[in-house]
């Protein structure tokens, strides 16, 4: 294992835990407001700004998880990393990668979920 790729794999899974971890609470407390940037872009919940931000108020609790689920990862990859175990430290990011987005996919079904029944 190229200790530079498993740098490179384990970056994607922070920065998708920093990310998760900033919406959260702008999502929790209705600070998220519409834009083109960044969110749940589905048909429903780009329908108007108050279904967009109770969709996202609805998503967000698994957001959350999907963060510290990401951080938690990210410390179990890091510990093997430090003792010599790379193969091990890729497969444990690997495996933050797919509860991190199964996370984050089950939060925008929420979300639409939510939008469709305003």
């Amino acid at each position: 294992m190229d200790p530079v790729s498993l740098i490179a794999f384990i970056f994607g899974l922070l920065i998708m835990t920093l990310v998760a971890g900033f919406l959260a609470p702008m999502a929790r407390d209705r600070k998220l407001a519409r834009n083109a940037a960044i969110g749940i872009k589905t048909r429903h919940t780009l329908a108007s700004d108050e279904v967009w931000l109770a969709g996202h108020q609805q998503a967000a609790p698994l957001v959350a998880v999907a963060s510290w689920t990401g951080w938690a990862t990210l410390a179990i990859a890091a510990v093997l990393w430090g003792s010599g175990q790379l193969a091990l430290s890729f497969a444990a990011t690997g495996a933050g990668y797919l509860a991190v987005i199964t996370l984050l996919m089950v939060s925008a079904s929420r979300a639409n979920k939510a939008a469709r029944s305003i």
